[in-house]
């Protein structure tokens, strides 16, 4: 069961990655971020984002603490933490760009609060959420489909940006030329 499991999960993220790879690659082919919440390409990308992450789930569960190369303590006490914070801290995130913009429909360009010191602190502290679910659970096969998960994240704010600059145009560019991608200081600009 744990393998056909994973098989489905990872054929999931796999089919989700190389769409995105191959819409950023090709200037006729849309799959991320999908053209609209009516399009096919929404539906497919949440159908296999769900996919994938109720196997996750799923396995996280029947396959908890396989490796034991963490001591269990350590596990819980980086973990657990780092699980919680990362992504508390991103459904907060998307709740303050707002439910639709985060979720590939124009809304409107956020650029203060966290959103000053990362373009894309949605996937940055998302990020420690699923290095924190990997120490947590400490299973083989999580940790592969996390790394996948992790992959999409890092990934996806290329895939992003041509879009975002279609939609707010010099707003988004100026926006872009002051604030990394992932983290750091602004850049002042005279």
């Amino acid at each position: 069961m744990k393998q056909i499991i994973f098989t489905v999960s990872f054929s999931s993220i796999v089919v989700i990655l190389a769409l995105s790879i191959l819409s950023m690659n090709s200037k006729k082919f849309e799959f991320f971020p999908p053209p609209s919440k009516d399009a096919w390409q929404y539906k497919v990308f949440w159908l296999l984002f769900r996919i994938m992450f109720i196997g996750i789930v799923f396995l996280s569960v029947m396959d908890f603490g396989a490796l034991q190369y963490l001591s269990s303590t350590f596990r819980f006490f980086l973990g657990l933490p780092l699980l919680v914070v990362g992504f508390s801290a991103a459904f907060y995130l998307s709740v303050i760009l707002g439910w639709k913009n985060a979720h590939g429909e124009q809304q409107s360009l956020v650029t203060t609060g966290w959103y000053r010191w990362s373009r894309n602190p949605i996937y940055v502290v998302s990020l420690f959420g699923i290095v924190g679910w990997g120490l947590l659970v400490d299973s083989s096969v999580v940790y592969i489909l996390l790394a996948l998960w992790g992959a999409l994240y890092v990934l996806a704010p290329f895939a992003e940006e041509p879009w975002l600059e279609m939609r707010y145009g010099a707003d988004y560019v100026h926006y872009k030329s002051v604030v990394p991608r992932f983290l750091g200081l602004p850049k002042i600009k005279s």
